[in-house]
């Protein structure tokens, strides 16, 4: 547990200590990462930009380095101009980049382009994760999972599928990923799809409370009165600490909840960053840590035999406003969380 705090403190100091950012418009890459492989992602895409250099080629990158900090790119989906957008622009979850305003103005119209690898995981095609319109690439997922202290949910049966988690003797026993506005999107998204409002308001009365992914990792197990008997958590978190025998962690046998590591690259700029995307759709797969996040160009080794994705489903995804439903849930769950009961 130490290791991993250390690295999310290494990367907050290095977002305190980066240089002030170029302007977006000099960008030939906006990279959001998520924060356990942000470090090593970096360096593997300061490798490639070194290479493009030596051949006498500049790319100009950012990747903001923060976990939580404001960043100065924020506004950027209010862009009107594609010029002035990056040539790839690389996030995770349902954040701005899939605000109806944006997705109308710059997707709908075809600037930007999927980018496949030769072989794709088949974990993502039996999910339906490949955008059928060929406009966002998901290179990535952080899949959410559970991790059940046995101990403390008595005799209590583990939960084995999402909707197992509504049921009302779970009240009180479940410990949400959660951190300042942040949230599981995907889980509270795939809860609202399957079960409506109300399955969303069942989970929320079962919560007691939420917590960071890191804390989650360190409390399951424990006697904190803060702990849970079941944690939703992503998969990279409970595998990367060493837990008490009666802790498992349980992927949910209808998928684990997958919120996507994407990137958006257009169309014109394929050639000339060819070797960043490559990074995306190849090289992401070799960073060991990564196999956590599920690589679209990687296999599932390392995962439970029965392990699948629970994808929101890219027909939901054009039917409803994404980003503005995700954060009305969020609200919502919240609220409903914190009801006196």
């Amino acid at each position: 547990m130490r290791g991993l705090q250390t690295l999310i403190h290494s990367i907050e100091r290095m977002a305190e200590e980066a240089d002030r950012p170029l302007p977006v418009s000099m960008l030939d890459l906006l990279l959001y990462a998520p924060c356990p492989v942000k470090l090593v992602v970096k360096e593997h895409i300061d490798r490639i930009v070194t290479a493009y250099g030596e051949r006498g080629t500049e790319v100009a990158i950012h990747v903001p380095m923060g976990c939580t900090s404001i960043d100065p790119y924020d506004p950027l989906y209010k862009e009107t101009d594609p010029e002035k957008l990056p040539s790839v622009i690389a996030s995770i979850g349902f954040g701005d980049f899939w605000r109806r305003e944006f997705v109308d103005r710059f997707v709908l119209t075809g600037l930007f382009e999927a980018v496949l690898p030769a072989r794709i995981n088949p974990l993502y095609e039996k999910a339906g994760m490949i955008d059928p319109r060929g406009h966002y690439t998901i290179y990535g997922a952080t899949p959410y999972i559970f991790l059940v202290d046995t101990k403390r949910l008595g005799e209590l049966p583990v939960p084995r599928m999402w909707e197992d988690l509504l049921d009302p003797r779970y009240r009180g026993e479940i410990v949400m990923c959660g951190d300042g506005d942040d949230m599981a999107d995907a889980v509270v998204l795939n809860m609202y799809r399957e079960h409506g409002i109300e399955g969303v308001q069942k989970l929320a009365e079962n919560v007691k409370g939420l917590m960071h992914s890191s804390t989650m990792a360190k409390t399951a197990g424990s006697a904190d009165p803060e702990a849970g008997a079941i944690f939703i958590i992503p998969y990279f978190f409970a595998v990367s600490t060493k837990q008490p025998v009666h802790v498992q962690v349980v992927w949910p046998e209808d998928g684990a909840a997958a919120s996507p590591l994407y990137f958006l690259a257009k169309k014109g700029d394929r050639g000339r960053l060819g070797d960043l995307l490559s990074f995306f759709t190849e090289g992401f797969s070799t960073i060991e840590s990564a196999s956590c996040f599920i690589p679209i160009g990687g296999t599932a080794s390392g995962l439970p035999a029965n392990a699948a994705l629970k994808w929101v489903g890219w027909r939901f995804i054009e039917e409803n406003d994404i980003n503005s439903l995700r954060d009305e849930l969020n609200a919502s769950f919240r609220a409903m969380q914190r009801k006196p009961r």
